[in-house]
Formats: C-alpha cells, sequence, structure tokens
C-alpha cells in the first residue's frame, strides 16, 4: 500500500535545523512502500522549501518525483468536493484545503498511511474508508 506525503514529513527530511530531521531520515529510510504527494501538497511544498532552504530544495524533490521515487497525484473533482464536505464539517478548527484534499485523496484510493510531522491539521478530518488515517513516523 501507498503513504501520501505530507509537506511536513518532506520539510523535516530536507531541513537540517527542523527538530523532526533525523526521525524524517530515518524513516524515509525504511519506508518500503510506494511515496506519493497530492499536486496541492507540492505547491504549498515549493513556497515551504524555498522560503526555508531555497530554489535548491525544491530541485531535489522534482528529482525526486522525476525518478520515480515519489509519485504525484492530482486531485479529481470529486476530491474537491470531498474536500469541501470535510471542511465544512470541522469549520470551527480552521480546515486547509490542502490537508482536507490530501484525506479526500486517500479516500479514493484506499490509502491509509500518511507521512506527517504536523498532525493536529490532518487528524481533524474522518476519513469514510478507516477509522483514523494513520500518521506516521
Amino acid at each position: 500500500m501507498a503513504v501520501l506525503l505530507d509537506s511536513s514529513a518532506v520539510l523535516a527530511a530536507a531541513d537540517q535545523s527542523d527538530l523532526n530531521h533525523r526521525a524524517a531520515l530515518a524513516w524515509f529510510g525504511r519506508v518500503n512502500e510506494p511515496l506519493m504527494i497530492g499536486a496541492l501538497t507540492l505547491a504549498e511544498l515549493d513556497l515551504l522549501l524555498q522560503r526555508e532552504l531555497g530554489v535548491r530544495a525544491t530541485f531535489a524533490l522534482l528529482q525526486s518525483i522525476g525518478s520515480g521515487a515519489v509519485k504525484v497525484v492530482a486531485p479529481t473533482t470529486a476530491d474537491l468536493v470531498r474536500a469541501a464536505e470535510l471542511m465544512h464539517e470541522t469549520t470551527e478548527y480552521r480546515p486547509r484545503l490542502t490537508d482536507a484534499v490530501l484525506v479526500a485523496t486517500a479516500e479514493r484510493l484506499g490509502v491509509t498511511r500518511v507521512a506527517a510531522f504536523d498532525r493536529r491539521p490532518i487528524a481533524i478530518f474522518r476519513p469514510r474508508h478507516v477509522r483514523a488515517l494513520d500518521l506516521e513516523p
């Protein structure tokens, strides 16, 4: 089964000053499942990587995608409709579209594992296909 990547996991692996850097590297080093990143997460990650580490970090991410190590998953219209439902259900928590689309994509693909250090924004959602997503590492 594949693992969806949240921007926080990739950023932690890329940024040596991140408190979760070693844990992220260890996790990426041992994960054997296919890695996927949502197109919205990719855009969010570009902003974070360039702000924190510069354009070379984005180039490294694109190289991982180009080599096939990470597959980009585009949201469908149904994913966006479902994301709106998820956001409506959790309005009091000020949900982010990127996180809601990640959960909707996980539902569509049957993915149960998400790599994320910033867990709260994802954990507020209740996916339909499992009781809760398995947030790693």
